[in-house]
């Protein structure tokens, strides 16, 4: 009964928290919302017209104006160890919603998004995901998920970058790192690719005193994992090796 009503708590406090992140998102936005959005409609309704760069560094124009208007701030760490070569695998824990936006704001070169299809119909998001490359997965869908993993695969070979959020969702607990999905590793497993892990620090925090943004968000780019490190694993080892290598950071900065 304890337990329950704890959850229930904490639940409350991450609606009250994603109402905060909403309001304070449209409203220190709306001007830019007007101004941006016709443009952003009219280019993922024609896609043709536009070139990948276009899209790419309109989409991420738009990240960065939120970012920077809703005063939130990002830190990153550990630049050096994104490998140079792309066709990386970047894996991250999960806090809040503006995870990938953080990622997005610090990663120096393009890179796609692998979500769940549930979170790209809302208005500003679906038209984001079609200029940024996105990857969606039907969890349900047994047959689509399969396909999603194979194109995800030979993306990866072609040289396209994904981050992808293998708990995902949010845990209760938020200073607690929840399952890996093993699930999340078939891809670059296939495509023998680099695995990046990323440690993200606060972001649970940012809206915890209302609308004031408190502690920056901390992003740590760890060192990568080589396929042949990871070669003789299975799916499931491989999860928890990545998990492990996040967890060791999680633990000396999540206070």
């Amino acid at each position: 009964m304890i337990e329950l009503v704890y959850s229930n708590k904490i639940k409350n406090m991450k609606k009250n928290r994603s109402a905060s992140i909403l309001f304070k998102a449209v409203s220190k936005n709306f001007l830019n919302i007007c101004r941006v959005y016709p443009k952003l409609i009219s280019m993922a309704n024609h896609l043709d017209k536009f070139t990948e760069e276009e899209k790419y560094n309109f989409g991420i124009s738009i990240i960065k104006l939120v970012m920077d208007t809703c005063g939130i701030k990002v830190e990153a760490f550990g630049l050096e160890n994104i490998p140079q070569q792309d066709g990386i695998y970047l894996c991250a824990n999960h806090q809040e919603k503006f995870d990938p936006l953080a990622i997005w704001y610090t990663y120096p070169r393009k890179m796609g998004v692998i979500l769940d299809d549930k979170a790209t119909h809302r208005p500003f998001i679906s038209e984001l995901c079609k200029i940024i490359k996105a990857q969606k997965l039907h969890r349900r869908d047994v047959r689509s998920t399969i396909q999603s993993i194979n194109s995800i695969t030979a993306d990866l070979k072609s040289g396209t970058n994904y981050m992808i959020f293998p708990e995902g969702g949010y845990e209760l607990e938020e200073k607690v790192l929840g399952e890996f999905k093993s699930g999340s590793f078939k891809s670059p497993m296939r495509a023998h690719c680099p695995i990046l892990p990323v440690c993200i620090i606060d972001s649970y925090c940012i809206f915890d005193k209302g609308y004031k943004t408190t502690k920056p968000i901390q992003v740590h780019y760890l060192k990568p994992i080589m396929p042949e490190e990871f070669e003789n694993l299975t799916t499931h080892e491989l999860a928890e090796l990545v998990k492990s290598r996040i967890k060791e950071v999680h633990d000396i900065y999540q206070k």
